[in-house]
C-alpha cells in the first residue's frame, strides 16, 4: 500500500514539475530531475554496442531499457524508427527526442505499447502499424494515473485503448487514420485535452465510463467525432467538431445522462449533436451551425434536454429536431436553417428564443425568420425575444489552419502481384502488354489513372480477374448480410434487382462490379441487430479488412453491410478513415413503408442511395438532396424539387434506381455527372468546397 501511495506521489511531483515547451527539443537532457533514480538512453543507431543506457553507449532497443531500468527512472529515445511492441510494467518516464521522427512502428501485431502498471509517462512519439482486431491498439491501457502526451498516433485499429482504468490524461495528441482515436471502456476520471482527431472512424468512442472531461480539442473528417454510449457525467467545453460525415456527424449520444457541451463550435456535419434515448443533457453557449441535416436531434425519450445560450443558424435542414422527447430550448438565437425547430410527438418549452426577427417564429417557409413546426407536440413558444440574444454561442473561433498537414492517408500499402515485372514497375509483364504498355519500359503506375475511375493501375492489375478495364471507369462493390430474424426473408439483395444498378451505371459508360460472394468477398454474417455505431465499426474491420491493416481491397472496394435492424434505416459511414460503406437496416425500412414497396426493392433502393454518397453527391451539392421537407407533399420544399428524378432525393429513393442527368427542368442536378469516384478513398466535407 504504502509502495502504491509513493509511486502516485512520484508521478503527481514530476507531472506538474515539467517545464512547459513546445517540444523536448527545448529540454536539457542532461538536466537533472531531483525524481530521477537514473536517466537511460536508447538510440537504435547504436548497433555494435556496448550497450549500457550511458548516453556514450545507449541501449539499441527501448525494450533494452525498459528492462534495465526500475521505478522512477526517465528513459530518453533519440530520433529513429523502431520496430518493437513495448510492454511497460515499471513507472517510468518514456521521452522521444521528436514528436515526428521519433517513431514506433508495431509491425501490425496487438499492442505497439502496453501500460501495465500505474504512474507512466509517455511523450514525444510516432505511434502507427498496430494490428487489425477489435482490441488491438497503438497504446494500451490498464493502470492509473498514466499521461500520454505529444504523440502522433495513426494507422492502428484503436489509437489509445483505456480499459478499465481510472486517472489518465491525454494531452497535445494526434489521431488520424485510426478505427478509434481513442476508446475508453469501463473507466473513469479521464482527461483528454488539446487533441486532433481526423479521419477515423470514431474519434474519442466512450463506452460505460463516467467522469470523462474533454477540452480544447479538434475533430474534423471522422465518422462521428465524439461517439458516447451508456455513460455518465462527460464534460465537453471549448471542442471544435467540424467537417464530420455528412451521414453521422459531430457528438452522437446514446443511453447516457449528465453530459454538458459547453462553449463549443459544432460546424459542418451531418447530425451536429445527436441524442438518443438520453437524459439530463445540457447543451450550454454554443455556436451550431452549417449543419446538413440537424444541427440538435432529439430523439427516442430523451428527456431533461437543455439547449441554453446557444446560436443556431445557417443549417441545411433543421436546426433543432426533436422525436418523442422532452426538453427545454431556451434563449438561443435561430436564423437562417430552412426549418429552425421541428417537434413531433415532444414535449417542447422554446420560450424566449429570438427567431430571426421582433415578429418571433416563422409559421410558413416563406417568413423571413426561422420557421417552427410541430405535429402531436406540446409546445411553449411565446413570449419570445424580440431582438437577437447577446453574449450566446461560443467565445472563440475554429483556426482551420492549426492541423492542415495532418491528412487523410488514403493509400497505406502497395500492392504486391507476384509474376514477372521486368521493369519493376510494380505491373507484371503480361498486364502491360494486355493493355499496350512496354513491359520493358518502367512506368507509374501507382500514380496512372488513365481512365479516372480511381484506381490507378496498379489497382486495375490486381481486379484484372473481374474483368477491370484501366481504360473504361469501373466501381467495385462487396455486399454482405446479416441472417435474417424472419427465416421467409433474406438480407442478401436481390440479384435482379442489383442488375438495374448495374445497367444504370452500364448507361453512363460506368461498369459497376458487385461482389455478393463472386469475388472472393460478400458473405452472410451471423443473426447480429440493434448494434451501435461502434459495434459496426468493429463488422468493417472483421467482415470487410478481415483485420488486416493491409488488405488490398481497401481503396477498390466499396462496402455495404445489409441487416435486419442497425443503428439507423440506412446511412454511409467511416468504416476506417474514408466514407467508403454503408448501411442498410432492411427491416427497418420495411417497418416504415410497409405499404408501398417489397422488401428487395427497399434494400436495393437504399443500395444505389448510399452508394451515391460514397461517390460524393451530398446535401451541399444540391437542396433536394437528402431533404426530408421535401417528402412532405405539396409544402414548397416538395414542389420546389420534384423535378429532381434522382435516388438522392427521398421522394424517389425506393421509385427510381437510378440517378438524375439534370434534364427534368428547374431544381433538377446533374448526378452522373458530379460523380466523384475518388471520394470513397479521399473524403472531405469542406464547406464551402474547396476540392
Amino acid at each position: 500500500m504504502k509502495n502504491k501511495i509513493l509511486k502516485k506521489f512520484i508521478f503527481i511531483i514530476f507531472f506538474f514539475s515539467l517545464p512547459l515547451v513546445s517540444s523536448f527539443e527545448e529540454l536539457d537532457i542532461e538536466s537533472n530531475n531531483p525524481f530521477e533514480l537514473k536517466k537511460i538512453y536508447v538510440d537504435k543507431d547504436n548497433l555494435n554496442g556496448p550497450w549500457d543506457g550511458s548516453i556514450d553507449y545507449p541501449f539499441n532497443s527501448i525494450s533494452d531499457g525498459i528492462n534495465s531500468s526500475l521505478n522512477g527512472v526517465t528513459i530518453y529515445v533519440f530520433n529513429g524508427e523502431y520496430n518493437e511492441n513495448i510492454k511497460i510494467n515499471k513507472s517510468i518516464m518514456l521521452l522521444g527526442e521528436n514528436q515526428n521522427l521519433t517513431i514506433i512502428n508495431g509491425n501490425y501485431n496487438e499492442y505497439i505499447f502496453s501500460l501495465n502498471e500505474d504512474c507512466i509517462l509517455i511523450k514525444n512519439f510516432s505511434i502507427h502499424n498496430s494490428g487489425g482486431f477489435v482490441s488491438d491498439s497503438g497504446i494500451f491501457i490498464n493502470s492509473n494515473y498514466n499521461s500520454i502526451e505529444n504523440c502522433t498516433i495513426y494507422k492502428t485499429k484503436i489509437g489509445v485503448y483505456i480499459y478499465n482504468s481510472s486517472r489518465n490524461y491525454i494531452k497535445n495528441c494526434i489521431f488520424h487514420n485510426n478505427g478509434n482515436g481513442i476508446y475508453i471502456n469501463t473507466s473513469n476520471s479521464i482527461e483528454i485535452s488539446k487533441c486532433y482527431f481526423s479521419h477515423n472512424s470514431l474519434g474519442i468512442n466512450i463506452q460505460k465510463s463516467s467522469n470523462i472531461n474533454i477540452k480544447n480539442s479538434y475533430a474534423t473528417i471522422n465518422g462521428v467525432g465524439f461517439f458516447i454510449n451508456a455513460s455518465s457525467f462527460i464534460n465537453i467545453s471549448s471542442c471544435a467538431l467540424y467537417n464530420n460525415n455528412d451521414n453521422q456527424g459531430g457528438i452522437f449520444l446514446v443511453d447516457s445522462k449528465e453530459l454538458i457541451v459547453y462553449n463549443s463550435i459544432i460546424r459542418h456535419n451531418g447530425f451536429g449533436i445527436d441524442i438518443e434515448s438520453s437524459q439530463k443533457i445540457n447543451i450550454s453557449k454554443n455556436d451550431v451551425y452549417l449543419n446538413t441535416h440537424t444541427g440538435v436531434y432529439i430523439e427516442k425519450n430523451s428527456k431533461f434536454i437543455t439547449v441554453h445560450k446557444s446560436n443556431i443558424f445557417n443549417n441545411f435542414r433543421f436546426g433543432i429536431y426533436t422525436i418523442n422527447s422532452n426538453s427545454t430550448i431556451k434563449k438561443n438565437n435561430f436564423y437562417n436553417s430552412l426549418l429552425g425547430v421541428y417537434s413531433e410527438y415532444s414535449t417542447c418549452d422554446l420560450r424566449y428564443n429570438w427567431w430571426g426577427s421582433k415578429n418571433g417564429p416563422a409559421l410558413y417557409e416563406k417568413e423571413i425568420n426561422d420557421r417552427l413546426l410541430s405535429k402531436k407536440s406540446i409546445i411553449k413558444f411565446y413570449p419570445w425575444s424580440y431582438d437577437e440574444i447577446d453574449n450566446n454561442g461560443a467565445d472563440w473561433e475554429i483556426n482551420f489552419d492549426l492541423y492542415f498537414y495532418f491528412t487523410n492517408m488514403s493509400q497505406f500499402d502497395k500492392i504486391e502481384i507476384l509474376d514477372i515485372d521486368s521493369d519493376k514497375d510494380f505491373a507484371p509483364d503480361w498486364w502491360e502488354k494486355k493493355w499496350g504498355y512496354d513491359p520493358f519500359f518502367w512506368d507509374d503506375h501507382i500514380n496512372l489513372d488513365p481512365d479516372e475511375d480511381g484506381l490507378n493501375n496498379i489497382q486495375e492489375c490486381y481486379t484484372d480477374i473481374w474483368n477491370s478495364n484501366p481504360f473504361y471507369r469501373d466501381i467495385f462493390l462487396e455486399i454482405d448480410w446479416t441472417k435474417s430474424i424472419d427465416i421467409n426473408n433474406s438480407n442478401k439483395p436481390s440479384k435482379n434487382l442489383i442488375s438495374k444498378i448495374i445497367y444504370s451505371f452500364y448507361k453512363h459508360n460506368i461498369s459497376l462490379h458487385v461482389d455478393d460472394g463472386c469475388f472472393g468477398g460478400g458473405e452472410e454474417i451471423s443473426q447480429i441487430n440493434n448494434f451501435s455505431f461502434s459495434d459496426l465499426t468493429d463488422l468493417y474491420w472483421i467482415y470487410f479488412l478481415k483485420n488486416n491493416l493491409s488488405n488490398p481491397r481497401k481503396n477498390i472496394f466499396h462496402y455495404c453491410i445489409v441487416c435486419d435492424y442497425g443503428p439507423a434505416s440506412g446511412f454511409a459511414f467511416f468504416g476506417w478513415n474514408n466514407l467508403d460503406s454503408f448501411l442498410i437496416s432492411a427491416q427497418t425500412l420495411k417497418n416504415n413503408q410497409p405499404k408501398y414497396y417489397s422488401r428487395d426493392r427497399l434494400i436495393v433502393g437504399g443500395i444505389i442511395h448510399e452508394l451515391g454518397h460514397t461517390l460524393g453527391l451530398f446535401v451541399d451539392d444540391h437542396g433536394g438532396n437528402d431533404n426530408r421537407i421535401a417528402t412532405w407533399p405539396f409544402t414548397i420544399q416538395w414542389w420546389k424539387y420534384l423535378s429532381y428524378r434522382s435516388c438522392m432525393n427521398y421522394w424517389y429513393t425506393y421509385k427510381i434506381i437510378d440517378f438524375s442527368d439534370g434534364s427534368n427542368g428547374i431544381n433538377d442536378y446533374d448526378d452522373w455527372n458530379n460523380i466523384d469516384f475518388y471520394f470513397f478513398k479521399d473524403s472531405y466535407f469542406d464547406w464551402p468546397k474547396t476540392n
